[in-house]
């Protein structure tokens, strides 16, 4: 490696990584400026960690480097675990990381710390650094090791796919705060991660490159998202009915005697009529997947009614259970984890089958499962292999096709693509909503991606706390979303920094009042008083936010004085 001729603190030219019998990556050439953000995206096993290691100097043995890498100045690259020691405490780590790096004494060292900490919205930066990272949630522990590496002051930041596993809110809102520290201050920031929907936005990058298959490409130009599903409200029954729900855990006696709780859902209502399509959006904590979970009674209820056609699952006998579970299907976030490694994929397909409906013959049962892997596109091959040799996205398609099985009328969707990226999770939820039509299923879609979720489906509840702060058709939650939760979560789904500052309340000790004052900005002294009431602001569109609800009566009130 040797230091670029002109300013650019990164200069990679024709480089090549190969094995003794592959190519893992083939003639790259690319340059970061100083204060430039690129983005470098790609699909699993793409290459991207293995470039960036590479660009560390840290490429793995057996690995032979062709080409050349400039870099100008000092290097940093922070990994996918955003790693610190467990060991030390956050003030001694920053002492000796920048003692290394720029001969500071301890004393300036802990003063830099803690002014790092405070530009990621740290709060109590100072009393952090006596804290050990597993003391610490999983969004201030990355707020810490981002914060260790800039202040080294890197002339170059290596970024592995920092804080993927944060909920959108919090992670675009991270990785703003980085952006715009390393433009300040001129680090030449290399950010790798995942495709995303919109994946150059002002505030994260200012351009993008694609890796696929070892080569580089120019990003094609992303079409334009599809709009919410524009669908005729149900006219029949609801088939499925939910009232005052609430889904509590014990968590043993308080140390005066009193039984403690943990109400994850609040007593909520929603109902679903014949082949209609509804979105729960919200973060994690929200309550939307125990939610989908206590529906099909995968989770015990504490109290309310769920109701299937009349029948009354929370109480239903084993036998009436039974029968709904023909009719009440699910698929979740880790297809893989919810098949038997043991047992290959058609013996479980055929357990599904013969437990659920069964059939006359095995020429019949093997006809319906070469059936169930055509409309799903999988070939009849699939059948012969365990779990554990499908690829992401042919698991995927596995778990719809075994859910497709007993005919269902209802598929609850909980973050069904979680494990799917790019093109491959395009293309399964093209699919399930070609399929859903086809077979008009009602579908319950729970995700975090509230782009995704009002993509899928006509209308849409967005989830706080285990309760409901925004119900609309999901073209309206798009265009005009009332709460300032809902705003947050459709603006970081684009990838725009959300307004939205701290962290989630903890469901333990939540706040008083609305769950979202201490991070809302439009909050005001009556927020910590009295929670909101879910009350219509629109037809067909309520809100649980006294914000909106004041805008709505001082809107109804301009209407009626106008002549």
């Amino acid at each position: 490696m040797s230091e670029p001729r002109d300013g650019a603190p990164l200069r990679v030219e024709g480089l090549s990584l190969l094995t003794s019998r592959d190519i893992l990556l083939d003639r790259l050439s690319f340059a970061v400026e100083p204060g430039e953000v690129l983005a470098l995206s790609g699909g699993a096993g793409a290459g991207k960690t293995l470039l960036l290691r590479a660009l560390a100097g840290l490429a793995p043995k057996g690995i032979t480097v062709l080409g050349d890498i400039h870099i100008r100045g000092r290097r940093l690259l922070v990994t996918q675990d955003g790693a610190l020691d467990p060991l030390r405490p956050l003030g001694a780590q920053f002492a000796d990381l920048l003692a290394r790096q720029s001969g500071m004494d301890e004393r300036t060292a802990l003063r830099r710390a803690a002014e790092a900490l405070e530009r990621f919205q740290v709060p109590a930066a100072a009393r952090r650094l006596a804290l050990h990272p597993h003391e610490l949630g999983e969004a201030m522990r990355w707020r810490a090791a981002l914060a260790l590496a800039m202040a080294a002051e890197p002339a170059l930041l290596l970024a592995d796919a920092p804080a993927a596993a944060l909920d959108p809110t919090q992670r675009v809102r991270l990785l703003s705060d980085l952006a715009a520290w390393t433009r300040e201050v001129g680090t030449a920031l290399l950010l790798a991660g995942r495709p995303q929907p919109d994946p150059v936005h002002p505030g994260l990058a200012d351009r993008r490159l694609v890796l696929a298959q070892g080569r580089l490409e120019e990003p094609e130009e992303e079409p334009a998202p599809a709009p919410p599903p524009v669908e005729p409200a149900p006219s029949g029954p609801p088939i499925l009915s939910v009232r005052d729900l609430r889904v509590a855990f014990p968590l043993g006696r308080g140390w005066r005697g009193e039984e403690r709780w943990l109400t994850v859902v609040d007593g909520l209502s929603i109902a679903l009529a014949e082949g209609e399509t509804l979105a729960l959006l919200g973060e994690t904590g929200s309550g939307k997947s125990v939610l989908a979970r206590a529906i099909l009674r995968l989770v015990p209820p504490v109290g309310g009614q769920v109701s299937w056609l009349g029948t009354d699952l929370a109480a239903a006998p084993p036998e009436a259970m039974r029968r709904a579970r023909r009719d009440l299907q699910i698929l979740f976030p880790d297809p893989l984890a919810a098949f038997d490694p043991l047992m290959t994929i058609g013996a479980q397909l055929a357990e599904t089958l013969e437990s659920l409906r069964p059939t006359r013959s095995s020429a019949d049962r093997a006809a319906r499962l070469a059936e169930a892997l055509e409309e799903v596109g999988l070939p009849a091959a699939v059948l012969d292999l365990h779990p554990g040799s499908l690829r992401p996205a042919e698991a995927a398609r596995a778990g719809l096709a075994r859910a497709l099985l007993p005919e269902p009328r209802l598929l609850v969707c909980d973050e069904p693509a979680a494990t799917l990226d790019g093109a491959e999770r395009a293309d399964f939820l093209t699919l399930l909503r070609a399929i859903r039509r086809r077979r008009r299923l009602a579908l319950l879609y729970a995700t975090q991606d509230a782009a995704e979720g009002l993509r899928v489906a006509r209308r849409a509840l967005v989830l706080l706390l285990g309760r409901i702060v925004e119900s609309a058709d999901s073209a309206v939650l798009a265009a005009g979303a009332r709460h300032p939760y809902s705003r947050a979560l459709i603006a970081a789904a684009g990838l725009a920094r959300p307004a939205l500052h701290g962290d989630p309340p903890s469901p333990l000790r939540p706040p008083s009042g609305c769950a979202l004052r201490l991070r809302c900005p439009l909050a005001h002294d009556g927020c910590a008083q009295v929670p909101p009431t879910l009350d219509p602001v629109a037809p067909g569109h309520r809100v649980a936010c006294h914000v909106a609800q004041d805008d709505a009566q001082n809107d109804a009130q301009a209407g009626e004085k106008a002549p």
